[in-house]
């Protein structure tokens, strides 16, 4: 089901492209699943989203979450009816490169669940954090990274069969990390090695988080900055394996590791710094979705949404709404 959700991409990108848009991407949102799966697509047009990412369960809980199958086909109907394209994302307790043999077994399960959800409902991917090696190094946890991710892939296509499910997983995708607390990931190296080593025959790729890569010490606000990423996104062959693009503005400075989102634009990489990142041509075919706070802190809004697009036709910054004109004002207080 993958195949027919990155169709769908494809065949989004050619409308667009008859009215000159053929070169520009996709943006959309994390969308809220509160009610379930069913109302999602509604929120993201709401919204302006013409991409979407979901919580595959609540990201706070080990307790997973199996939508039925009416609730699932009120998703992909929708989905499909307004030509949205889905992502899932992991839930945030996942820790793939532990040490603790118990924690991993939970992630791997934890993985599997989302990956087989998936499938169900016709993701065109599923984003993952790597998680901590807590100390003991990236060469010792890179064998637990690959191992956890190879046994949930098998766990998800056991779970399909048992449901009688006959497509196959979406792609796994990766996301880089800010470098917090020996989380794997912030180097680019980390992530080719576990890209390099992961199972034959699945599809594993990348989901790059601009605030991430800023706070990691990547200069994506600058120019030469943003060249000198995709050349060595390029160098280590990763560069076509960027699959998602979480498009957040950082609230924490330059090479911190601190992961603080803030919306497009009002951060420190800026409304001159993301825009060259959503225009820059190596990115032109990735979806872009927005992972931050909002107007009042309940997730990605209209507001938000405009200004990405704003960035992506390379205009001028749009009037600030009520909204976020007064939290601005309360910030400078």
């Amino acid at each position: 089901m993958a195949d027919k959700s990155n169709d769908k991409q494809r065949a989004l990108r050619t409308s667009r492209g008859r009215s000159g848009r053929a070169k520009l991407p996709l943006i959309g949102a994390q969308v809220s699943t509160a009610g379930g799966f069913a109302p999602v697509p509604e929120r993201a047009v709401a919204i302006g989203a013409e991409v979407v990412q979901i919580f595959s369960s609540n990201p706070r809980t080990w307790r997973t979450r199996s939508p039925g199958l009416e609730e699932i086909a009120f998703l992909t109907s929708g989905l499909r009816r307004h030509s949205l394209p889905l992502y899932l994302h992991t839930i945030y307790l996942i820790n793939l490169a532990s040490p603790d043999e118990e924690l991993r077994k939970r992630s791997t399960s934890a993985l599997a669940h989302a990956l087989a959800t998936g499938a169900l409902t016709e993701a065109a991917g599923v984003v993952t954090h790597v998680g901590s090696h807590k100390g003991t190094g990236f060469d010792s946890a890179a064998t637990r990274i690959v191992q956890a991710i190879r046994s949930a892939f098998e766990e998800a296509d056991e779970r399909l069969a048992d449901l009688g499910h006959a497509e196959g997983l979406p792609p796994l995708l990766l996301e880089n990390s800010a470098g917090a607390g020996h989380t794997v990931g912030a180097r680019l190296e980390e992530l080719a090695a576990l890209l390099d080593a992961s199972p034959r025959g699945r599809r594993v790729g990348l989901c790059l988080d601009t605030a991430h890569l800023f706070a990691a010490g990547h200069p994506v606000h600058e120019t030469a900055g943003l060249e000198k990423l995709v050349s060595g996104l390029r160098d280590l062959g990763l560069l076509d394996r960027v699959l998602l693009i979480h498009l957040n503005d950082s609230a924490s400075p330059f090479a911190s590791n601190r992961d603080l989102h803030e919306n497009p634009g009002d951060g420190l990489i800026g409304y001159t710094g993301l825009s060259r990142v959503i225009r820059y041509p190596a990115f032109a075919r990735v979806p872009f979705v927005l992972e931050v706070p909002g107007a009042d802190g309940r997730g990605p809004d209209a507001a938000a949404i405009t200004v990405a697009k704003s960035m992506r036709e390379e205009a001028a910054r749009p009037p600030e709404g009520p909204a976020h004109a007064a939290k601005r004002r309360a910030e400078q207080e």
